[in-house]
């Protein structure tokens, strides 16, 4: 016989029962008395029915919503409305757009206007002088064969400025108006997709070191840095080569494949450099007028001990110092750089981005370096320091390079501007 100590009693919850466990219920663990067991199972069994019950009632409610279903007016009419919406906001873009070059060319025409009056009456001024000079030396019969020499070159030259006169010009630069319209679903596993809201895109050229320009239109989130704004550069530029190389025209022979620390992001105003994105610089600060330029480098900007380091480069044509093109990066010593260092390092690129030839470079261009100390800008020919060294940590320098009309006139037939 057991003993009492041992023996478990019936834990039922509705009344006190002192009957011996004969079963313990799998579904709560309780240990109950045969009697209770059996209304504890019934009452189960009722509340199972009944949870199952619900179910099938929450199915039949699923099932009858099924029936209702059908594809809503806003999802089929939303795209439509929302494309018809960029129609006339790109219209407005461009309107915009052509007031603001009508008051450029305004401003430009007003300009030329006060330099052809200033130019024609110093012309002017010289003429008479030299008509009243000349009517003295008539009167003398006394004119030396200098004199005679001078008034020749000054007509010379009277007549090269009447004759620069046919060329003057006023050209308007049209880039292709490709503004990409990208549609996104928003459906099943699509959830997480960015809204288009959070797109923007962004018109950046891409200057390679094998003189290649040319601009891609790229899709990023507008809340992102400049880091990921070249990340997705990146991404995108295989397609970019590919529709280019499906063009008929298309000289495109090898692969291109841009490198994440072989980018250097610039922003380029007038012709010129006008300052360096930061990786971490936020793409909302960036207005749709400024001018994104990548720029290809030969080594990984991360390399802070590189021996070489970037120095700028503009171009300005040789007739008038008037800025044009895209500016580029020379890769020069760190330390004890030369002029000749300098000089080198242009003679290596200038051929990849210029029509130059090869017997004639040295009569097609000259440069010279501007050096900028506390505010205060100086400008050498580079041709006179090619033997002095360069102090890179005290001074800032750029190289500007004046090219002859000819290789600008070929130049912008090539390049977009």
């Amino acid at each position: 016989m057991a003993d009492k100590n041992t023996i478990k009693e019936c834990e039922n919850e509705k009344d006190l029962c002192k009957r011996q466990v004969r079963a313990i219920c799998l579904h709560c663990s309780k240990n109950l008395c045969c009697i209770h067991l059996i209304e504890h199972t019934q009452m189960i069994e009722e509340n199972v029915r009944s949870e199952l019950n619900t179910l099938a009632d929450k199915f039949n409610e699923l099932s009858s919503r099924f029936n209702d279903l059908s594809i809503s007016s806003d999802f089929l009419e939303q795209p439509f409305s929302q494309l018809e919406q960029w129609r006339i906001d790109a219209h407005n873009k461009i309107d915009e757009i052509i007031e603001k070059k009508r008051q450029e060319i305004n401003d430009k025409i007003d300009e030329y206007k006060k330099l052809f009056t200033i130019n024609n009456t110093e012309q002017l001024e010289k003429i008479n002088v030299n008509k009243k000079l000349i009517a003295e030396l008539i009167q003398d019969t006394d004119a030396s064969h200098q004199q005679i020499s001078d008034f020749q070159t000054s007509i010379d030259n009277t007549e090269k400025y009447l004759n620069s006169l046919t060329t003057h010009k006023i050209n308007t630069i049209n880039h292709p108006l490709i503004w990409s319209v990208d549609i996104h679903t928003q459906h099943f596993q699509s959830q997480s997709m960015l809204s288009i809201n959070k797109l923007r895109v962004f018109n950046i050229t891409y200057i390679r070191l094998d003189g290649i320009i040319r601009p891609h239109y790229v899709n990023a989130n507008k809340d992102g840095t400049m880091n990921n704004l070249i990340r997705v550069f990146i991404q995108q530029y295989p397609l970019f080569e590919a529709l280019v190389r499906a063009q008929p025209n298309s000289t495109i022979l090898t692969d291109h494949q841009p490198k994440y620390d072989f980018i250097l992001p610039i922003e380029v105003y007038d012709h010129d450099v006008r300052s360096q994105y930061t990786n971490d610089h936020k793409l909302v600060l960036i207005s749709d007028y400024e001018s994104i330029v990548f720029y290809e480098t030969s080594f990984p900007l991360s390399d802070h001990n590189h021996p070489n380091i970037l120095m700028a480069c503009a171009f300005q044509r040789l007739s008038n110092k008037t800025p044009f093109g895209w500016p580029i990066y020379l890769n020069v010593p760190r330390t004890k750089c030369r002029g000749q260092d300098v000089q080198d390092a242009l003679q290596n690129v200038l051929g990849n981005f210029f029509p130059l030839n090869p017997n004639t470079d040295r009569l097609l261009y000259d440069a010279y370096l501007s050096t900028s100390i506390n505010g205060y800008t100086k400008q050498t020919k580079l041709n006179t320091i090619l033997q002095n060294e360069l102090d890179f940590s005290k001074t800032h320098v750029t190289l500007f390079v004046n090219i002859a009309n000819l290789i600008v006139e070929q130049y912008e037939q090539n390049a977009l501007i």
